[in-house]
């Protein structure tokens, strides 16, 4: 009987939707003489039962009886459920023993399913004793026992795959959002194959090497090996980090490397640190993986950010068991390695960390560890400590020279070792050249003639390479393209180079790379180009070399430029502009140069010469011809970085080629223009062209400004998006404004992903950084929030009003605690592990509480400090600023000179005076701001002269001064950027450190209350009035990168102008409140000042004015019926009017007088016309009315406590209307508003789970040829339900009433995708998904799959705010309110590409409880890795 409820249970969870991620973890089922087809048992059992004077009859009894109904349809429903599951049916054969007569109680036929999933097998045994057992060594155990373990195996098996596979989807995220294309495992590799056995072991056999390792009691975290030149640092770490990882303990490793850019700053150690912890702890991926899911952004060029977002609030906070080892080698080849040691003494001594660093002798690394006071174990690699493992290499080699004597080879090695002074790279030169010798007399003359110093050694290999003239020119060419290279090429990269540069072709480069270049070059296994030694580097690049082969960097960047160029202007780089259908997902095949030349052309534009008028021209052309394909190439790569990056390269070239050439001319006029559209397509644009590469040819050109090089280039596109009615002429760096009606915003403020406004109503809005989607909000109290500040990351914030403080986990939405102070608050801040909070008031004491449980530990008295007087003043306090990074405090006092003090130590440091000599009473004090960057030491001051200072907060020095007037100041978190408001709503950006201003706009609207940048240093957002502001200038993107540790100083730069944007106003009586499209050329707009006013669709501009419901009375709705061309029309005062709309013979619009004129007494939420325009209904918060429009008569109809709710008309013939009000669907009579006895067919689809509040129900146009329904439910911000998405459709049949409507798909996997329901043009749905892409569903399309197109993208900052309103004409254009206007995109669905959306019960598998999962495996939308558009025709 167990069996039979097992399988209706299974039949229940895999029909019941609530219950899909229950069924999807069934596996196996064990059948123990279950009589599936019933029992002959079971009717003796009745009798007995019914004869009973203690029991009584059970009617479950009759369903046993062979082929009973019941049994019949279970086993029927379960051969649909059963395709997945393993089967396993056992059977009885021993008689079961019923008093008067043995029989088996389930024979085999009735105990088996007959299916073939199913395997069958039997037990010997009765039916009581089927699950009975002797013991262990029973045979009928043995067999259930094995059944069990086969499954447990098949179980394993697929769930190891699945985590193999999503830990391998998982890491290659991580790569990708890291930054980590070339693996760390390739250095590390090449070094180990080099190392020969027991060298290196007289290193970590040490004690103190010992003592460092176990990391135990007092030892320092770092051990610091230096040593000179090429004497085997390198091969010791890589040898450190075997010997640790063969030990089984966690290790990271870096390799510095000047030459390579990918491998010469702290951010790229740190990327590769933070991917190398991820890959062995479960803990730190997620919490990597989390910051990307999240969209924390990450400079890849900031260690700072990295180092906090990444190592301090996320990494250094994951439970290490055992010590963790970073090995660092060649630290002193990082060009900002002074900023990692303050990073590393900063590091809580409890986190078990141990750092093993290599580097030539170093006095600075040496100042930097007495300067912040980190322990330091110190050795020095001597020529004594390495000659043993040189004399191991040597003789291991010397068996391969024409020598016989072992004694002779004993003194061969004596000497090199002994000229060799501890350096491994000359004793291999040495070796390498005695290998070509063929007698000892050549051995004898070698080591006579070689020099013992290395620029000697290098010297002379020159000179005997400039022996061979036939080899000089590729010679030299490998050396150009090896030095010059931004990274190492590979074998194939350099071939294709030397091809384009020499037009020569070296079929097997990798041999003649070595003999060429005298061993100066080798290939190492990933088949990568490499110098033998970075001193080779500085060898060749040496401005007094003389020798053919020297390696002037300017010159040899210029023609490497060339080279680059040249292939960027090449017909491979062609695309063709008539993609179709048959070739679009067809890449072409590149050249393996393509990659290189794409990312890091413009690195040796940079470094190139400046007086070079053929550069220039070459860009114009490539500009001119092949940049579109460039873009979409590097965008495939899936890092716009390299974008922006040669946006910077490319104006700090022309900035310098203007102090030598005119800066007027086509070409210059080309280049500069590309240089500002490619910042700002990819600030604009970026998310899109990441996911669709090849929009840049037919999508991106079309929704540019109409003055940007591109949209001029490009504009004529064949079947091009076309885009009609926008305004922008100009590019607009102010990307979106959010307005909060009846309230004031105080403060802002940023941190990852998220950022939040606080309100004069005391709520705090928490928002999405990158789409500025709100998230949720807090309720703080009923006072003002004026108070906003982050935790080192973004889960714990800090709001304030004048006096009370609440903290709070915004992941959870929860409050931590709250607390009252006794005088007005100036500012707050958590210290840099956010264990502390620190709160400074008017009172002159700062406060600092227990982040976890709120309890306050101290306050710290900070009155100012009179330097003549003994007392202290206790004046209340103007200005305070507390930075967690420096734990530093700033206050200020009225006319009184700036106080520091130390947080750490509790101590005052001194007083920055403004004037100089010394003035009392000095000027005003109007804003400060501490610059994060420990390694600037600034802060800025503003003042009511004026004046923008920064001084040092340490020594009190003036470091810049300048004019700016403002009222509120900001600084990136890099330190880089400072940005200031004043009080006619204008903002300026400078350069932190010189103050030189980078960028102006000047606004139109009211005094800035505070600015904040977001985490990507780019972004900012700024609050006034009753709005915030987000802005992205191009400005600041494009400036040059200050911290590119590979630059090159090739002549003094210029200052460029300020870039002076006007921001963009708007008449607010004219915005767009309501839009229906009308025939196929026509849309009808309601606006903000009661008029309705026609748009043409060709031009998306306004042409006339049809009528009106009076001045300022806003348009709330529109409704029209194409049938009798009737528009319906409300306002916000609840009046609502229907008017006759027909088009003149002259071709405009004209609206007869209202045949309804009415209003009632609640805000009109709906209105819907019947198709054949007789009826209108309206709908109130509480009730609906029913109007017949010619006799006017009205139903109403009262709906009490509904949250939310539509109406849609079911078809154009029926008189029925749906109505989805709180998840549950029904039908009415139009005439009466009574419910109707109206099948079940819908309700049924709408099952008992956790509806959000209805957004959108929407039907396809009466009279198609098939009848949709959509109906949308969206979740209210920050609420835990789901958004879920329903599609009905009835193709054969108008009247739902006998027809039942198919549902084609919950879509609920898809519905997150969704941001608006758009409407249907013929039998396809149109939404907006998250991304801004204009995509559809097909009504009329059966699949099995879930599948939906993506069209056109709509640019961000059209759709990141406000109410989105939407129309689709008859035609396919689809029309979105703008501002005052509207914009039409033509074409738009043209364009194609398919999208699969997984289930998310197809894609889970059971799995042991206590494994983390990949957050990549609830990905469910897979694209295709290259997104090509193609015309439908």
């Amino acid at each position: 009987m167990g069996g039979l409820v097992v399988k209706k249970a299974c039949i229940l969870a895999k029909h019941d939707p609530n219950l899909n991620e229950l069924a999807s973890r069934f596996h196996s089922i064990y059948f123990l003489a279950t009589p599936h087809r019933g029992a002959d048992s079971a009717q003796l059992l009745n009798r007995i039962l019914k004869a009973s004077v203690v029991f009584n009859a059970k009617v479950y009894v009759n369903d046993l009886i062979p082929n009973s109904r019941a049994i019949q349809a279970i086993t029927d429903d379960f051969r649909h459920v059963v395709h997945g599951l393993q089967l396993w049916s056992f059977y009885e054969t021993v008689k079961t023993n019923m008093g008067v007569s043995q029989a088996l109680v389930v024979e085999k036929d009735s105990a088996t399913l007959g299916f073939p999933e199913e395997r069958v097998q039997l037990l010997n045994a009765d039916h009581r004793h089927v699950c009975k057992f002797k013991d262990a060594s029973d045979n009928n155990y043995l067999s259930l026992r094995n059944a069990f373990i086969l499954t447990i195996d098949q179980i394993e098996k697929k769930w190891l795959a699945l985590s193999r596979a999503g830990f391998n989807d998982t890491m290659r995220t991580l790569a990708s959002y890291l930054g980590q294309n070339d693996m760390p495992d390739n250095d590390l590799s090449d070094l180990l194959d080099r190392q020969m056995e027991g060298t290196c072991e007289w290193f970590t056999s040490d004690a103190e090497f010992k003592i460092w390792r176990a990391g135990v009691g007092k030892v320092p975290k770092l051990l610091w090996l230096s040593g000179k030149p090429a004497t085997g640092k390198s091969t010791i770490a890589a040898h450190v980090v075997r010997q640790i990882r063969d030990s089984n303990l966690g290790c990271s490793y870096f390799f510095f490397k000047h030459g390579d850019r990918t491998k010469s700053s702290v951010a790229s150690m740190l990327r590769s640190f933070a991917y190398q912890m991820a890959s062995t702890n479960p803990q730190i991926r997620a919490d990597i993986a989390s910051m990307h899911d999240n969209g924390t952004s990450i400079d890849s060029d900031d260690e700072r950010t990295i180092w906090r977002s990444a190592f301090i609030s996320r990494i250094f906070r994951t439970d290490f068991h055992r010590p963790y080892f970073w090995v660092i080698d060649a630290l002193d080849e990082c060009g900002d390695f002074s900023c990692f040691l303050p990073m590393l003494a900063k590091i809580d001594k409890s986190i078990p960390l141990q750092v093993f660093v290599t580097s030539r002798p170093s006095s600075v690394i040496q100042t930097l560890l007495l300067q912040e006071k980190l322990p330091a174990l110190a050795k020095e690699m001597t020529a004594e400590s390495s000659s043993g493992d040189i004399w191991s290499v040597l003789e291991a080699n010397t068996p391969f020279l024409p020598i016989d004597d072992p004694a002779a080879c004993q003194r061969l090695v004596a000497r090199i070792l002994d000229k060799s002074n501890g350096c491994f790279l000359w004793a291999s030169l040495v070796l390498k050249e005695l290998e070509t010798t063929h007698s000892e007399q050549q051995i004898q003359e070698v080591l006579d003639s070689v020099p013992s110093e290395m620029d000697n050694l290098y010297t002379r290999i020159l000179q005997n390479m400039a022996l061979v003239p036939r080899n000089q020119k590729l010679a030299q060419a490998i050396l150009r393209w090896t030095v010059c290279a931004v990274r190492p090429l590979t074998v194939e990269e350099l071939k294709e180079a030397i091809r384009l540069d020499l037009e020569e072709v070296v079929p097997r480069l990798e041999r003649a790379v070595e003999s060429v270049c005298g061993h100066l070059i080798h290939v190492d296994r990933q088949s990568r180009v490499q110098l033998v030694h970075e001193t080779v580097r500085a060898f060749l690049i040496k401005d007094d070399l003389a020798s053919e082969f020297a390696i002037n960097r300017i010159r040899e960047h210029s023609r490497v430029t060339d080279v680059c160029i040249q292939y960027l202007c090449s017909d491979e780089m062609r695309s063709s502009r008539f993609r179709r259908h048959g070739n679009a997902t067809r890449a072409p095949k590149r050249s393996a140069f393509a990659h290189y030349a794409c990312v890091h052309f413009s690195e040796h534009v940079m470094r190139s010469s400046s007086s070079n008028d053929n550069q220039i021209v070459a860009l114009d052309t490539f500009f001119s011809k092949n940049v579109l394909t460039w873009v979409e190439i590097v965008a495939q790569g899936g890092n716009l970085y390299f974008l922006t990056q040669t946006a910077k390269n490319l104006k700090a070239y022309m900035e310098r080629r203007a102090k030598y050439r005119s800066p007027l001319g086509h070409q210059v006029h080309m280049v500069n223009s590309w240089i500002n559209d490619l910042i700002h397509v990819v600030t604009a644009f970026g998310r899109s062209l990441l996911l669709s590469p090849s929009s840049i040819h037919f999508l991106i050109p079309p929704v540019c400004p109409r003055n940007s090089i591109i949209y001029q280039q490009y504009r004529e596109y064949p079947r091009c998006l076309e885009v009609v009615g926008r305004a922008e002429l100009d590019w607009d760096d102010r990307l979106s404004c959010i307005t909060f009606s009846e309230c004031k915003a105080l403060a802002v403020a940023c941190r990852d992903s998220r950022f939040v406004v606080g309100l004069s109503n005391g709520h705090v809005v928490l928002y999405h950084t990158s789409t500025c989607q709100e998230a949720g909000q807090l309720i703080h109290g009923n006072d003002a929030v004026r108070f906003l500040e982050f935790g080192s990351t973004n889960a714990l914030l800090a709001s304030a009003g004048r006096k009370n403080i609440v903290v709070w986990d915004i992941v959870a939405g929860t409050r931590l605690w709250a607390t009252t102070i006794t005088h007005p608050l100036l500012t707050l801040g958590f210290n840099e592990d956010d264990t502390i909070l620190m709160a400074t008031t008017i009172g002159n004491y700062t406060s600092f509480w227990t982040v976890g449980n709120g309890q306050e530990l101290e306050k710290l008295f900070v009155s100012d400090v009179d330097e003549d007087a003994s007392d202290d003043y206790q004046r209340p306090p103007t200005h305070a600023q507390i930075c967690g990074e420096l734990n530093l405090l700033a206050v200020g006092y009225r006319q009184r000179p700036i106080n520091m003090w130390d947080l750490e130590d509790r101590a005052f440091i001194g007083q920055f005076h403004k004037s100089v000599p010394v003035v009392y009473p000095g000027p005003l004090l109007v804003a400060m701001v501490f610059n994060p960057n420990p390694d600037m030491n600034l802060v800025a001051s503003s003042y009511a002269d004026g004046d923008l200072v920064t001084f040092d907060p340490w020594s009190q020095r003036q470091h810049a001064i300048t004019e700016a007037n403002a009222h509120v100041l900001a600084a990136s978190s890099d330190g880089a950027t400072l940005a200031t408001g004043d009080g006619s709503g204008t903002i300026q950006v400078y350069d932190f450190e010189t103050l030189r201003l980078l960028y102006r706009s000047t606004a139109y609207d009211f005094d800035i209350r505070a600015i904040v940048f977001a985490s990507s240093n780019i972004r900012f957002f700024d609050i006034r009035g009753d709005h915030c502001n987000v802005w992205e200038p191009s400005a600041i993107v494009r400036q040059t990168d200050s911290g590119d540790v590979y630059s090159e100083h090739c002549s003094e730069g210029v200052i460029p102008d300020v870039e002076t944007i006007k921001s963009k106003s708007w008449d607010d009586s004219q915005l767009t409140t309501a839009m229906v499209a009308i025939g196929v050329d026509t849309f009808l707009c309601g606006k903000e000042n009661g008029a309705i006013v026609v748009y043409d669709s060709k031009t998306g501009q306004h042409t006339q004015e049809l009528y009106s419901h009076g001045t300022n009375t806003a348009i709330s709705l529109l409704e029209w019926n194409s049938s009798q061309n009737l528009l319906a029309s409300s306002d916000r005062s609840s009046r609502f009017k229907v008017r006759k709309i027909l088009r003149t013979s002259s071709g405009t619009w004209a609206a007869e007088r209202p045949l309804l004129d009415q209003s009632v007494e609640q805000a009109i939420r709906q209105m819907l016309l019947r198709p054949d325009g007789r009826m209108l209904l309206v709908s109130t918060r509480n009730t609906d009315h029913v109007w017949d429009i010619e006799g006017r008569q009205r139903v109403d109809h009262t709906s009490s406590s509904r949250r939310s709710w539509r109406w849609v008309d079911c078809s154009s013939t029926t008189q029925k209307l749906l109505r989805i009000a709180d998840g549950d669907i029904k039908c009415y009579d139009w005439l009466t508003l009574d419910e109707c006895a109206f099948p079940d067919l819908f309700r049924v689809t709408l099952r008992d789970c956790d509806y959000p509040p209805i957004a959108s129900l929407i039907a396809t146009t009466p009279g198609s040829a098939t009848t949709a329904i959509c109906a949308y439910f969206r979740e209210p911000p920050g609420s835990q339900s789901q958004t879920r998405l329903r599609l009905w459709s009835s193709s054969s049949a108008r009247d739902l009433q006998h027809q039942s409507a198919e549902d084609l798909a919950n879509l609920d996997v898809m519905a997150r995708e969704v941001k608006a329901v758009i409407g249907f043009y013929k039998t396809l749905l149109l939404f907006l998904d998250q991304n801004g892409w204009v995509c559809s569903l097909n009504a009329d399309k059966k699949s099995k799959e879930k599948v939906y197109t993506r069209h056109f993208f709509v640019p961000y900052s059209w759709h990141c705010s406000g109410e989105l309103i939407f129309a689709v004409t008859s035609k396919g254009s689809v029309a979105l309110a703008r501002k005052d206007g509207i914009a039409v995109f033509h074409r738009g669905l043209d364009f194609e590409e398919c999208i699969l959306v997984k289930d998310e019960e197809n894609s889970r598998l059971p799995r042991p409880a206590s494994q983390w999962r990949s957050p990549v495996l609830e990905n469910h939308i897979d694209s295709p890795p290259k997104a090509h558009y193609w015309d439908r025709e």
